[in-house]
């Protein structure tokens, strides 16, 4: 059920339709423009046709036809200057158009009416030129002045007509090689030609301005329609945005800053909130706005209970208003009045069956909120409401991994002294400073020694993961020298790598820039990744570490060997803690499994990547992009 109370309709014209306007006048004012142009080409025009007509021996007023051509000249360069001053208007209005329309076909009647008059009256072939103009005035114009002009045109012949065939004007025939036509001594041949011209302008009119009328009528529709599309193109957006915040954003006062931000622009309202409710649903909390007054959401609480169209919406209902009542505002308050908010749109922040807030919208306009907006609205609701939930559900998880970071941390600390002691005390009993031991009891005790470093070694890595998730903040970052890096790593692993007859080179190529980061933390990554390879590749085998610049502003470290390598079945699980694929198992009995998950610990914080590929029997080639060190400021 949805609460309406006014109409939907929207009483202001969007910017869109302003724009639109702008669109349609600077056309006009285009082809006006192009008009006078056009006429520069009448004059010289005229004076070719009649020298060609005198070529072929066809006599008429010449000297009459330059002067029309002189006038039309004149006139036209007045409308050029008249041009040139209007195009200085930066917002021409349509009377201004029209107005110059009118004076440009009205003269250009004129000097038509002129040229008709000196080059055979009714028999002229200037006489169908009308019909350009009339459809010029059919697309400048109104329909009703097309017809006028048709008129103007049917008529001015009928008079210029009729005063030559009574003598009233001088009648100023055409001789084609001695043979004159003479058409005012024929009235029927007049009226023919009249009555002809007459239907042909009139049909112009009608067919053009019909014409016309389809294809405004057309514009609109697209205009309207590609309105459409881009408001549907912006709230498209606008999801998009929120979408992104959603998957991007942890924080859920971050979140609702955006939506309510985004929303508000997307739909052109004064403000957007967002209410939450309370765990025991009796209150509701403003926990973002956009646009409104900061005493009505400042430490604002909504008891449930008084205010029963709040009661309402958390019950799964939208509430929709043009006009608000003295009534409603008592429910909104004092301030929202202040605000002069005369529209307002609620829906309820649902998730499945569970109503977690309410997501409002708020305008100063009467009746603003349509169906469509209305419906939006109510998708953008269930987006936000994923973003509620999805945010609460990270920081929970967020709140249990730093519980259980510190709980492995504890755990951790409290077990390292006591093993550490154990140890301390086997040392003792194996050196013989208890008495001698025989075969057997070393064998023993070698084996409890080897396991309690064992479990010190985990308990150290456990240490080392828990302090890395739960103070990633205190990473030092700075310029990482990569030279003195290589050399620590090659000093650390050289002997290691020939005790075991494998092959260990370390590549740095001139030029690579420093990595930006934390040294110790960088080291101690590949100090894993290279460990590991050696460790997993038998005698005669080959271990390599290449430093080169990557992509995107990174340092690209490769760790490659050629040892056992990592069966496809435990590559998805390969970064998880105290995961160890089989075949490693079998070659190392003991060992802690969180190595490689302090690895993806340590890129991870430095905003880096790892990419691993491996086949087993065949080698592993891990690849680690890192970001390079600023370059210090020059002084």
């Amino acid at each position: 059920m949805t609460l309406k109370n006014g109409n939907m309709s929207l009483q202001n014209l969007p910017e869109e339709i302003h724009k639109r306007k702008r669109v349609i006048i600077g056309e006009l004012r285009e082809r006006t423009l192009w008009f006078i142009r056009l006429r520069w080409w009448v004059p010289p025009s005229l004076v070719a046709g009649a020298t060609v007509a005198r070529m072929v021996g066809v006599e008429f007023s010449a000297g009459a036809l330059v002067l029309v051509a002189a006038l039309i000249l004149l006139y036209n360069a007045a409308f050029q200057m008249l041009s040139r001053e209007l195009e200085k208007e930066l917002d021409w209005r349509t009377d201004y158009v029209q107005r110059f329309t009118y004076w440009q076909v009205g003269l250009d009647y004129a000097a038509m009416f002129l040229l008709i008059h000196f080059t055979g009256g009714a028999a002229s072939p200037f006489i169908f030129f009308f019909i350009f103009h009339i459809i010029f005035a059919s697309i400048l114009l109104k329909p009703r002045s097309a017809y006028g002009f048709a008129a103007l045109a049917a008529v001015g012949m009928v008079i210029i007509s009729v005063a030559e065939y009574a003598g009233w004007l001088s009648y100023h025939g055409i001789v084609f090689r001695g043979s004159a036509l003479r058409l005012n001594e024929r009235p029927f041949h007049i009226l023919a030609n009249l009555g002809f011209f007459t239907m042909s302008v009139f049909i112009t009119a009608f067919s053009t301005t019909a014409i016309m009328a389809m294809l405004r009528k057309r514009i609109v529709s697209l205009a309207e329609l590609s309105e459409t599309l881009t408001m549907l193109n912006n709230k498209l957006n606008s999801l998009y945005v929120v979408t992104q915040a959603i998957l991007s954003s942890q924080h859920l006062d971050q979140t609702l800053n955006i939506v309510t931000t985004e929303l508000a622009r997307v739909m052109n309202v004064v403000g957007v909130s967002v209410k939450l409710l309370s765990e025991d649903g009796k209150q509701l909390r403003y926990a973002a706005a956009h646009g409104l007054p900061e005493q009505l959401i400042k430490e604002k609480v909504v008891d449930i209970a008084k205010s029963p169209l709040n009661r309402r919406i958390i019950e799964g209902e939208s509430y929709i208003t043009g006009h608000v009542t003295q009534r409603e505002m008592f429910q909104f308050g004092e301030d929202l009045a202040a605000a002069h908010i005369q529209s307002v749109l609620f829906v309820p922040l649902k998730v499945e069956d569970k109503v977690n807030g309410i997501l409002g919208a708020y305008c100063k306009l009467p009746d603003r909120f349509k169906d469509d907006e209305v419906n939006f609205f109510l998708l953008a609701a269930g987006l936000v409401a994923i973003a509620i939930e999805n945010t609460r559900a990270y920081e929970s998880i967020g709140q249990l991994m730093q519980d259980r970071s510190w709980f492995m941390m504890r755990v951790a600390h409290n077990l390292r002294a006591p093993l550490a002691a154990i140890i301390s005390i086997l040392d003792v009993v194996r050196s013989g400073y208890q008495g001698a031991l025989n075969t057997e009891q070393d064998e023993y005790l070698r084996r409890v020694d080897r396991r309690a470093h064992t479990m010190l070694e985990i308990i150290n890595e456990l240490m080392t993961l828990a302090t890395e998730r739960t103070d990633k903040r205190r990473v030092s970052r700075g310029p990482v020298d990569i030279t003195l890096l290589t050399r620590r790593i090659r000093r650390t692993f050289q002997d290691e790598a020939t005790k075991k007859g494998v092959g260990f080179q370390v590549c740095l190529p001139d030029g690579i820039p420093n990595i930006w980061g934390d040294f110790e933390m960088v080291e101690q990554m590949l100090e894993n990744l290279v460990s590991n390879a050696i460790k997993y590749t038998p005698s005669g085998g080959n271990v390599s570490v290449v430093f080169s610049r990557g992509n995107n502003g990174t340092v690209r470290i490769e760790i490659s060997d050629n040892g056992i390598g990592i069966p496809k079945t435990a590559l998805p699980n390969l970064f998880t803690e105290f995961f160890r694929a089989e075949n490693a198992r079998a070659i190392e009995e003991h060992g802690t499994g969180l190595g490689l998950a302090i690895v993806k610990e340590i890129v991870d914080q430095h905003g880096g990547r790892i990419l691993v590929e491996s086949e087993e029997g065949l080698g592993t080639i891990f690849v680690v992009h890192l970001p390079v060190a600023h370059k210090e400021e020059p002084s």
